[in-house]
């Protein structure tokens, strides 16, 4: 079951990406983008409640210890990727960001190590290395190769792989100590959490810039960030769902190594970005380090 529900967390992630690619350039700066953020997320949360309902779980909402740190650490965490990402991405270290992203995986594997004692096989960390070797080499892959990192695009590259890497692990934390409460509900209160973090930031950042979004692409745009928000709502349900069934070590780096193979894949296809030789490299060693994961 658990692989079940990883697949379907990956295709809503995929799903979420292309979304992503086709409205990437609508926000003219970042403060456009924080904003545009801050919508999909009261999106998700108003396509989090219904899922609430459509799943019958509103008569379990629930505002215990253990539910309320989960879900403000994964939303607290959600709100510092979305924002170390764009600020990352803003300073040219898009390339790197999958490297670091793989890295954060290790958050959520050494709390289960360490606190649910949930074991990590030899094989798996061979997985997890060939895993990085494909990750450094698929976002590299681009011959258009940004100037080399300053330290705050090193910093933010470190903040967004950890951001993601907590989000993780308060999927795992919510599913084991919290297991008689609907995943509906984790998704609802991570989401309201995440966009009062937003909302916190855009009103207190230092240095805002003016808001602007391409004219004339407005209701593409909207079309886009709508599905987007479905997608993503759908995407963490699943894969929170998944860490009911699968443990860390092969949940996080396999969701990790299977969406860079889908989406170096996508822009391919769907965007026609060409497949290069290191991009190739990079797809089969991913799949190595699939299989050696789930030996």
């Amino acid at each position: 079951m658990g692989y079940l529900f990883l697949s379907l967390a990956l295709f809503a992630g995929a799903a979420k990406g292309f979304c992503g690619k086709k409205i990437s350039g609508f926000a003219q700066n970042t403060t456009s983008a924080v904003l545009l953020n801050l919508f999909r997320m009261l999106l998700c949360v108003a396509f989090s409640t219904l899922l609430l309902f459509v799943m019958g779980d509103a008569t379990a909402l629930v505002l215990t210890k253990q539910v309320v740190i989960a879900s403000a650490v994964s939303g607290i965490a959600t709100a510092l990727f979305v924002v170390s990402w764009l600020l990352a991405v803003r300073k040219s270290a898009y390339m790197m960001l999958d490297v670091f992203l793989m890295l954060g995986t290790l958050i959520p594997m050494l709390l289960s190590l360490f606190i649910f004692s949930e074991p990590i096989g030899i094989r798996q960390w061979i997985g997890f290395g060939v895993l990085l070797v494909a990750a450094y080499i698929m976002c590299s892959y681009n011959n258009s190769i940004k100037p080399a990192l300053t330290p705050s695009s090193f910093f933010l590259l470190i903040l967004c792989g950890a951001a993601n890497g907590i989000a993780d692990a308060s999927q795992k934390v919510f599913v084991r100590t919290a297991p008689d409460v609907p995943i509906s509900i984790f998704n609802l209160y991570t989401y309201i959490i995440a966009a009062l973090a937003l909302a916190l930031f855009f009103v207190l950042s230092p240095n805002k810039e003016r808001v602007g979004f391409q004219k004339g692409h407005t209701r593409v745009a909207l079309v886009y960030l709508l599905m987007m928000a479905v997608a993503l709502t759908a995407n963490s349900y699943f894969k929170t769902t998944a860490a009911l069934y699968l443990d860390s070590a092969r949940l996080y780096p396999i969701n990790q190594a299977a969406s860079l193979i889908l989406s170096t894949l996508m822009a391919t296809f769907f965007f026609k970005e060409r497949l290069t030789a290191k991009a190739g490299v990079g797809i089969v060693l991913s799949f190595v380090a699939l299989m050696l994961t789930n030996l």
